[in-house]
């Protein structure tokens, strides 16, 4: 990885417009099947392989850009992931494409080996679930390793809670706090070019109520900078209508966009 940053105030609704139906579209080309355990079995019949899971799920992952997002914005999520790829042509990876069917195939494993009449066995399953999470965060920290940009997506779903009087923010999801952890301890990697010293554009130049469930609040680690929604828009605006500078790489556009902490 070389760069992460956080869209403070991401909001779809000022980009252009990506109809349903390919919204749709895309969740289903980036959709697997995790359904047939056998799949995964080594010769014993109660042990699952790790490797083949990973496998099966990542299969040389290796985009350009990272979206780390809560679960809720995904459609609007997968709306900025297509209007990037067609306008810039770069590779976006979204995790909850993923999550989704990792879930489908802990479901399976449950059902095969933690079902005991018509209950679960407490610790079986605690088992089962813990060792799907820690695959799937591994696998997600490998993602994260070999994308050149990890870009977090700040709204009310992604940093649900503000304490007031400490004046901090707070995230209650710990898959975005892994992957933000994460983007900020990764060794950071040379890009494979150098970065254009012309211009494209110069205008690139409260409180949450809980419920009866219970919810954990994680700090919200820093990123490398931070972009305003606004100029992430303009970003894509300036690859997208200028024909001048079209032999300079959209991420190192982006790159001087961004305010550094």
């Amino acid at each position: 990885m070389y760069k992460s940053i956080q869209i403070e105030d991401f909001d779809f609704s000022i980009f252009p417009y990506i109809t349903d139906r390919k919204v749709n579209t895309y969740k289903e080309r980036n959709k697997n099947t995790l359904i047939n355990i056998q799949d995964y079995l080594l010769n014993k019949k109660n042990t699952l392989s790790v490797e083949k899971i990973y496998e099966k799920l990542f299969v040389n992952v290796k985009p350009d850009i990272f979206l780390s997002h809560s679960h809720a914005d995904e459609d609007d999520v997968i709306r900025l992931a297509i209007l990037i790829e067609e306008e810039l042509n770069l590779k976006v990876f979204i995790d909850s494409c993923i999550l989704g069917d990792a879930f489908k195939l802990l479901r399976e494993i449950d059902k095969s080996y933690c079902l005991s009449g018509s209950n679960f066995n407490y610790r079986k399953r605690n088992y089962t679930t813990s060792n799907i999470f820690m695959i799937l965060n591994s696998a997600l920290n490998r993602v994260i390793y070999n994308c050149e940009a990890f870009i977090f997506l700040g709204t009310d779903n992604s940093i649900p809670i503000n304490e007031v009087f400490e004046n901090k923010k707070y995230l209650s999801s710990p898959w975005i706090y892994s992957e933000l952890q994460f983007a900020k301890l990764v060794r950071r990697t040379p890009k494979p070019r150098q970065i254009s010293i012309e211009s494209r554009d110069q205008a690139l130049a409260e409180s949450l109520a809980f419920d009866n469930d219970l919810n954990f609040a994680y700090p919200l680690p820093e990123t490398d900078a931070t972009l305003s929604n606004q100029k992430l828009k303009k970003w894509i605006e300036a690859y997208q209508y200028s024909s001048t500078n079209r032999n300079i790489h959209p991420l190192d556009i982006l790159y001087k966009a961004i305010s550094y902490r």
